[in-house]
């Protein structure tokens, strides 16, 4: 199951099967040899505050066998630190033991920059208090750096293109294909 905004409905990809979640259910599928169905909850726009209320109900509802998290970056815009750590600390609390979080991925400009660390690191802390499986998105996407804008990003230079939602899934594989409650489904790491 995926949560999260535009980005987890693979808005910027070419298709939608080329989004960072088509292609983890992709790899899900070549490592396990059967179906994997994909229930993606997210929505363009969307806020922490917003899955809080919208996503996760249904999440409580469907019981899936493998939860991503991928927020934020809506958030980014309007920035408040306080209100941004409350809403983060009230949705890790109630994601299931094992969920993958991505951190907030990461702006390069300015105010942007800063408010994408602090946001990203607000994740990571509040992710890992809760002993949930942290994808640092951040820094995959940092590590690549400015250059990235001409390679990573799509035409309205905010959300990911195939190649930049190949980063994120590579991100998001790196930690699903070592998850120790994964093992038995999708076997020993690839």
């Amino acid at each position: 199951m995926a949560l999260g905004d535009s980005a987890t409905q693979g808005i910027g990809a070419s298709r939608p099967e080329r989004g960072y979640v088509g292609l983890l259910a992709e790899r899900m599928r070549s490592q396990t040899g059967g179906p994997v169905r994909v229930v993606n909850l997210s929505r363009s726009g969307a806020t922490v505050r917003d899955l809080i209320e919208e996503q996760l109900p249904r999440l409580q509802e469907l019981r899936p066998d493998v939860v991503t998290v991928a927020i934020g970056g809506n958030d980014v815009r309007s920035y408040r630190a306080d209100r941004f750590v409350a809403a983060i600390e009230e949705l890790m609390a109630a994601l299931p033991a094992g969920t993958f979080v991505a951190d907030v991925p990461w702006f390069m400009h300015g105010r942007w920059a800063q408010r994408s660390q602090g946001a990203a690191a607000t994740v990571t802390a509040s992710a890992r208090a809760h002993g949930l499986r942290v994808v640092p998105l951040h820094a995959t996407m940092s590590e690549r750096g400015a250059g990235s804008m001409l390679t990573d990003f799509a035409a309205d230079w905010f959300h990911p293109n195939d190649r930049g939602h190949r980063q994120w899934a590579d991100a998001m594989w790196a930690k699903v294909r070592t998850a120790p409650q994964l093992a038995p489904v999708l076997g020993p790491p690839t």
